[in-house]
C-alpha cells in the first residue's frame, strides 16, 4: 500500500503549506481548501484501488463518499449529505454481503453483531463488513491452498479476523480516523505457510486481526 502512503503525506504536506501560507498572507486559501478537501478522500480511494489492482469495498466507499461530500462542498446539494451518505456506504456493504466466494459466506453487520465460522477447505476470497456494529470472520477451521485475501471494512464499528496459528498475515489497508491491528504471531513460521492478506478500511472503527478471540 506504499501508494496509499504516498498520496496521505502528499495530501498531508499540500494542506501544510497552504496553512502556512494562508497565515503569513501570501495566498488566501481557506475558502478553496474548505471547497475541494473531498477531492482529497477520492484521490485516496482511487490510489487505493491501483494499489489493490482490483474494485474492492473499502476504495470504493472512500471514492463515493469523496464525490458525495465534494456535492456538498461545492454547492451542488441543498440539504446535509453526511447522513445519506453514511446511508449509502451501508446499502453497498450490505448488497457486497450478498456475494458468495467460492462457498465462502461474506458476513455484515449493521447495527448489530454477527459471528461467522468459516470451515471450506480451499479458502480463496472473502469480505466482512461492520457498520455501527461488530462482525467477527472467524477462520481457525478453514483451509488454505497457498495464499488467500479478506477484504475488512469497518464503519464507525469493529471488524475481528481470526486466524489459525501458522498462518502469515499480511495486513495492509486505509485506517481513518481508525486503526488496523495485527496481534497474529509471524515468527518462526516455516517458508511455506499459507499466506492470508487481510485489506482493511477503518473509518472511524476498527479491523483486528487475531490468532485468538478477545477475551
Amino acid at each position: 500500500m506504499r501508494p496509499v502512503r504516498v498520496w496521505v503525506g502528499l495530501v498531508l504536506l499540500a494542506l501544510g503549506v497552504f496553512g502556512i501560507l494562508d497565515a503569513t498572507d501570501v495566498v488566501d486559501s481557506g475558502a478553496a481548501v474548505g471547497r475541494w478537501w473531498p477531492v482529497a478522500l477520492v484521490g485516496l480511494g482511487l490510489v487505493a484501488m491501483v494499489a489493490q489492482r482490483r474494485v474492492s469495498l473499502g476504495p470504493v466507499v472512500i471514492t463515493l463518499a469523496g464525490l458525495v461530500l465534494l456535492m456538498g462542498s461545492l454547492g451542488w446539494a441543498t440539504g446535509d449529505v453526511l447522513w445519506p451518505t453514511v446511508l449509502v456506504c451501508a446499502g453497498i456493504a450490505v448488497l457486497v454481503g450478498l456475494r458468495r466466494h467460492h462457498g465462502t459466506r461474506t458476513p455484515v453487520a449493521v447495527f448489530g453483531g454477527t459471528t461467522t465460522r468459516e470451515r471450506t477447505q480451499h479458502l480463496r476470497h472473502a469480505d466482512v463488513s461492520a457498520i455501527f456494529g461488530g462482525a467477527t470472520l472467524d477462520l481457525r477451521q478453514a483451509q488454505v491452498d497457498n495464499e488467500a485475501s479478506i477484504d475488512a471494512f469497518a464503519l464507525f464499528g469493529g471488524v475481528e479476523v481470526l486466524v489459525p496459528e501458522g498462518w502469515r498475515v499480511s495486513v495492509g489497508g486505509l485506517p481513518f480516523m481508525g486503526g488496523i491491528v495485527d496481534k497474529t504471531e509471524n515468527d518462526g513460521l516455516s517458508d511455506d505457510a499459507p499466506v492470508l492478506t487481510v485489506n482493511g478500511t477503518a473509518l472511524f472503527g476498527a479491523v483486528e486481526i487475531a490468532n485468538q478471540p478477545k477475551s
